[in-house]
């Protein structure tokens, strides 16, 4: 391999051959590719430790990361990381090319036989852009690193610093790939090894309609799900002013949070987007013409600043108005059906709020055995196949059914996937040299290659990157691992190893367009010409910090 326009696109066709949608066993299989396609190199068949799989534990499909480390010489302890997903999200907005979308140079003659927005249309007849799955999110983004770790292999006495490279799965789902390696960075750390920065090459697209920039991010935003899980009273439906619908709370909850902007987190001069509500359902199988007695509703949240300690105390707040405003609204209506009807109707329900560790530990105190085992069996009997956030939620109906407050009430905490936040706070001299180096990568493209870059605080479609670090105390973490049914066994982060890492962050990626979408496509010129060249002076001037 070499860093050259031909061996990059060729190994980007090899990529994107493999169907690795995740969860999947094709991740599997890529991994696979990815690790033999370096052994092939001189550097590891003399250095066989130096390459190496990182498991995901006690994973269905048995999949495993790759993580490959170039060493200088002489040795060094200092290490600039490379990393970026090799899984894909999966195809069926193509219809009948779902399969060709693997195939991207016959995806891109074929797809103009799809109906195609304009915009699409014109890049498609243009011949710069390449169309297919995972071209541009994100594996040109990982056939560049693989063939610049090639290129250092060859002369390991020429780097000032050691070269890593992480791949991993997972990413577009659940981050189980990056999650398993926190624990493996975290103890090459303890042995001393100095991780100067960890680089990322996801693919960037647009900002605005019409935005021509191509952005070098410097953080990556956190994303946190708050649940809200609603116990109402049931009621036939026939006696209405008896119960308390669950669905109410829950609306109520939504009234509350959807689109709320005082939520809007910013950072600099970028503002992120408000929640968003993600699922809104009533907890029951069958039809009955009884009230709903639970409902749940979570939200996808984006964070630069917040911590999950701080996203708790406000979801708290949220939850009491919502209850506030549900048993307002049925006031209202009692008054006015009271007067109709001529006939008194109390309503004697009372804003109620727990979070899940209160719920776990009022449980855990009347409990006749060990709480926390018979949860873990009681997970153990779940269909392994069944979603992570529905686990979580059937964790809460079983501690329910030991609760001995049968009060309508909402319930806070978190579901998971959990992204802390990476924000370049300019804290340390490293974070300022990152920022320094950036620059000076911004005026080379200008220089060089006519390319207007411009800094982004944070890459704000999530990125693994998320965890090299935690950027807070310990006390702002661990109310997640409270707060999350079904903690350590459903999913888990390791949060002490999360806590020793604080790993800058850059992502210098291809440039495209629309992403997950089936006219997700890659600009050329810019993605195999220039950034190759970017990340390569990039590498050269971060080795140089201090």
């Amino acid at each position: 391999m070499a860093v050259s326009r031909q061996e990059i696109y060729d190994l980007m066709l090899e990529l994107v051959s493999y169907p690795s949608i995740s969860p999947s066993p094709a991740e599997t299989e890529l991994a696979e590719f990815i690790y033999n396609k370096l052994a092939e190199l001189p550097y590891f068949q003399q250095h066989k430790d130096d390459l190496t799989y990182i498991p995901i534990p006690n994973d269905p499909f048995g999949r495993k990361g790759v993580f490959a480390i170039v060493r200088a010489q002489p040795e060094t302890k200092r290490t600039l990381i490379l990393t970026g997903h090799f899984d894909v999200v999966d195809t069926s907005a193509a219809g009948a090319l779902a399969d060709v979308a693997f195939r991207p140079e016959e995806y891109t003659r074929k797809i103009g036989e799809l109906k195609l927005p304009a915009e699409a249309r014109e890049d498609l007849e243009s011949g710069k852009f390449l169309f297919g799955r995972g071209v541009m999110d994100m594996k040109t983004g990982i056939a560049i690193q693989m063939a610049l770790l090639a290129k250092y292999s060859e002369e390991p006495e020429n780097l000032p610093v050691n070269i890593a490279f992480l791949a991993v799965g997972d990413e577009e789902n659940n981050s189980a790939g990056m999650r398993a390696a926190i624990s493996f960075l975290a103890q090459m750390q303890d042995e001393g090894y100095d991780f100067i920065a960890c680089m990322n090459s996801e693919g960037v697209i647009p900002k605005f309609p019409g935005d021509t920039n191509r952005y070098v991010d410097i953080g990556s935003v956190g994303k946190i799900m708050p649940m809200f899980y609603c116990v109402g009273r049931e009621s036939h439906v026939g006696q209405y002013y008896a119960g308390l619908n669950a669905n109410l709370l829950a609306s109520a909850v939504i009234m509350e949070l959807e689109g709320n902007p005082d939520w809007a987190e910013e950072w600099k001069d970028e503002v992120y987007p408000p929640p968003a509500s993600l699922k809104l359902k009533d907890l029951r199988d069958i039809y009955s013409v009884t009230l709903p007695a639970r409902a749940v509703v979570y939200f996808n949240h984006l964070t630069v600043t917040s911590t999950p300690d701080q996203v708790l105390e406000k979801m708290k707040s949220v939850a009491r108005k919502a209850f506030v405003r549900a048993i307002e609204h049925m006031s209202q209506s009692a008054k006015r059906f009271a007067e109709k009807a001529d006939t008194p109707v109390p309503i004697p329900w009372q804003p109620k709020v727990v979070t899940v560790q209160q719920l776990e530990k009022e449980v855990s105190d009347n409990f006749d055995g060990n709480l926390q085992e018979h949860i873990a069996a009681f997970i153990k009997g779940l269909p392994e196949d069944k979603d992570e956030r529905d686990k979580s939620l059937l964790v809460v109906e079983e501690l329910l059914r030991f609760y001995p407050d049968k009060s309508p009430m909402i319930i806070v905490g978190f579901l998971p996937p959990y992204y802390p936040h990476r924000t370049n706070k300019r804290e340390t001299s490293r974070e300022r040299g990152l920022i320094d180096v950036v620059s000076q990568i911004i005026a080379e493209a200008k220089a060089e290659f006519n390319e207007t870059l411009v800094i982004s605080e944070h890459f704000a479609s999530i990125s693994d990157l998320s965890y090299v670090g935690f950027q807070g105390k310990r006390e702002e973490l661990v109310p997640l691992a409270h707060n999350t049914p079904g903690w350590g066994v459903i999913y888990d982060i390791d949060l002490d190893n999360l806590l020793k890492l604080d790993i800058p962050v850059v992502n210098l990626g291809p440039w495209g367009k629309d992403a997950h979408k089936f006219m997700e496509r890659m600009d050329l010129e810019y993605s195999l010409e220039v950034v190759p060249r970017l990340l390569e002076s990039l590498i050269e001037k971060l080795a140089k910090l201090e």
